[in-house]
């Protein structure tokens, strides 16, 4: 830990003291310890994915969807970072997980999955006794499903709205950039406290 006997200067960094011209701050993230290396890896990727659900969010409120609900649909949408056992990421998402996230509480104060519903959209469907079936695969566990055909009235499909895919191709190509920059703040920053 002999290179921060004194507070840091970034400027010391991004010139002349520098090993290796390709990594400038290579030597400062090494000199940290391993808990700060991780907390400084985690604490960018976790704003990089609280960056993106913004814009996530940005895409469900110009989509129209939800306008007459009285508790806002964006609520349904969450950024997670991954557990340490899992590795270094970070997802943005709309299906549910536990039970809190990706739910929408509706006026009867039921909890339902809609954003789920609006980003990849449903199948038709009618009320009524069940008249026929046919089997098909589930699109997220792979398994055989029985789906019945109901003799009753329709009630409609829900669109696809791929609030995630637009957001993907608005945001997704900066997100390197970003996470990068991120990142470096966060060492010189820990450097400075050392």
């Amino acid at each position: 830990m002999g290179l921060f006997n004194k507070r840091v200067n970034k400027a010391d960094y991004t010139t002349t003291n520098v090993a290796d011209i390709d990594k400038p701050f290579a030597e400062v993230f090494k000199a940290l310890d391993l808990k700060t290396q991780r907390k400084t890896l985690k604490s960018a990727v976790r704003k990089e994915s609280n960056r993106l659900k913004k814009v996530a969010m940005e895409e469900v409120l110009s989509s129209g969807i939800g306008k007459g609900t009285q508790q806002p649909l964006t609520k349904s949408l969450y950024s997670r970072v991954f557990p340490d056992r899992y590795g270094l990421g970070a997802l943005v998402s709309v299906r549910p997980h536990g039970k809190r996230k990706g739910y929408h509480v509706n006026r009867y104060g039921k909890e339902k999955p809609v954003l789920m519903w609006a980003e990849s959209g449903t199948r038709m469907r009618n009320v009524g006794k069940k008249v026929d079936y046919f089997t098909s695969r589930n699109r997220y566990t792979g398994k055989k499903t029985r789906n019945y055909i109901r003799g009753g009235a329709s009630r409609g499909r829900m669109k696809k709205y791929e609030f995630l895919k637009h957001t993907d191709e608005k945001a997704g190509g900066q997100t390197e950039e970003y996470l990068f920059n991120e990142f470096k703040k966060n060492v010189y920053r820990a450097a400075e406290r050392m």
